[in-house]
């Protein structure tokens, strides 16, 4: 019985000393479609804030998440409306503890509050958006 070569349907690569040769690829990210609210002096303002649970400094903004609100999930974040000041200890342990996740309406309150006694115009309007939308949400509980 006579055997035929595999025809290989792409080329072999060579090898270099230290394994393959890197392959060379054009950056070719699609183009983001998503459009919620994002605001670098917003996030700058809640990061002056102290943080919400144990008050120290709160350098590290966190979105809100676990409240099954629509918010984020699928790889999206929320809007930076729906951000509050932590330290980096307490927004680890929001991510680990339910019990911490259910106070992030209060403090996202706390924030926007704060927050529309510093901004005018269409970043007051998303505030207040905002703000009326955890009221919403809260009533509906």
């Amino acid at each position: 019985m006579k055997r035929t070569a595999l025809a290989r349907k792409t080329p072999l690569r060579a090898k270099t000393p230290m394994g393959r040769k890197p392959i060379k690829r054009k950056a070719t990210r699609k183009k983001s479609t998503d459009k919620r609210w994002r605001s670098e002096p917003y996030l700058a303002f809640v990061r002056s804030l102290p943080c919400c649970n144990c008050q120290g400094p709160g350098r590290d903004p966190h979105h809100v998440i676990g409240l099954h609100w629509g918010l984020s999930g699928q790889g999206l974040t929320a809007p930076d409306s729906f951000t509050m000041p932590l330290c980096r200890a307490c927004h680890d342990e929001v991510h680990r503890s339910p019990e911490l996740q259910q106070m992030q309406p209060q403090w996202l309150r706390q924030t926007l509050r704060a927050g529309l006694s510093q901004f005018t115009g269409a970043d007051a309007e998303q505030l207040t958006h905002a703000l009326s939308f955890i009221e919403a949400k809260e009533m509906n509980q």
